[in-house]
């Protein structure tokens, strides 16, 4: 789990909120116990882990994303979110079987392999951003071309099967950001588990830095993401909102992924505000001002 300091490049002097830290826990859990039966995939999970050069490109991520641009969190800790939220999102289609990832029905892999790429496509989706924000997805696939290049021989001592599993990942890599770019299930796995870390916590950082826009208001009013069985649909995503501005996290970000993606007709989007009956809706501001060319509150 990420250190609460700010020298390891996460946080530069803002205290990560303890419901985003309890998140990356329960995720890490989630990967561990979702790769039981997937050792290459499991293996490929620590790897990353303990990876140093993949690491410090999440954090310098952070130092672009969120120290520079005001974004919320797109370092260690969203990487193991995102990749918590693939390991189930791929489980479901799996357990469903109206549908069949590419590496196993295209490329004739085997679920283990479905399950590597995800990981690795969840995990390393966001170190572009240590280069810049725009165009990101393109310097990710750049960066993590070197850093597979070292890992997959100790998984894949065959030259072809190693090839096809880099090029899974790197696809999801490139097809992360837009989700009609996604060409693959395994990549549109990736687009939604990233579209689900949407929480509060996350929000916090863009927020405390003095982004106080639609996004981070927004972001701030989404208490949880649950990826579940669904009762019409292969998958539910169900978001609980502690208030109705939420709704903007979920059709602008959430909505548009899963629109856009392959799996658009596998997969329904419930949110609803928490408590349903409550008394008028939880403030996050009670006012804002725009000057000196941006929102502040206050």
């Amino acid at each position: 789990m990420s250190e609460p300091t700010p020298e390891n490049g996460l946080l530069y002097g803002l205290q990560m909120p303890s419901t985003y830290t309890a998140l990356e826990e329960e995720s890490i859990k989630t990967i561990q116990e979702g790769l039981k039966a997937y050792p290459k995939a499991l293996k490929m999970f620590n790897i990353l882990e303990t990876d140093e050069e993949t690491n410090v490109y999440l954090n310098l991520a952070n130092y672009i994303a969120v120290r520079k641009l005001g974004y919320n969190d797109h370092g260690p800790i969203h990487a193991r979110i995102v990749t918590a939220n693939g390991v189930r999102i791929l489980r479901l289609i799996l357990e469903d079987k109206q549908l069949e990832p590419d590496s196993i029905k295209g490329l004739k892999m085997t679920e283990d392999d479905a399950y590597l790429i995800i990981v690795a496509g969840c995990f390393m989706h966001d170190i572009g951003n240590a280069i810049h924000r725009e165009e990101h997805e393109v310097f990710s696939v750049i960066l993590a071309k070197d850093i597979l290049g070292r890992m997959l021989p100790a998984i894949y001592p065959d030259q072809q099967t190693r090839i096809g599993v880099m090029q899974q990942i790197l696809h999801s890599l490139y097809a992360h950001d837009v989700g009609e770019n996604a060409l693959t299930i395994e990549s549109a796995v990736v687009v939604i588990a990233d579209g689900c870390d949407i929480t509060k916590g996350r929000g916090r950082l863009s927020f405390d830095l003095g982004k106080h826009d639609i996004h981070s208001i927004s972001a701030l009013s989404i208490e949880s993401v649950d990826i579940r069985k669904g009762k019409t649909m292969p998958i539910e995503i169900h978001v609980r909102m502690s208030n109705s501005a939420g709704i903007y996290q979920v059709q602008e970000t959430l909505g548009n992924k899963v629109a856009k993606s392959p799996l658009r007709d596998y997969i329904e989007i419930v949110a609803e505000l928490v408590p349903s009956k409550a008394p008028p809706e939880l403030r996050i501001l009670d006012r804002i001002v725009f000057s000196g060319g941006k929102y502040k509150s206050g």
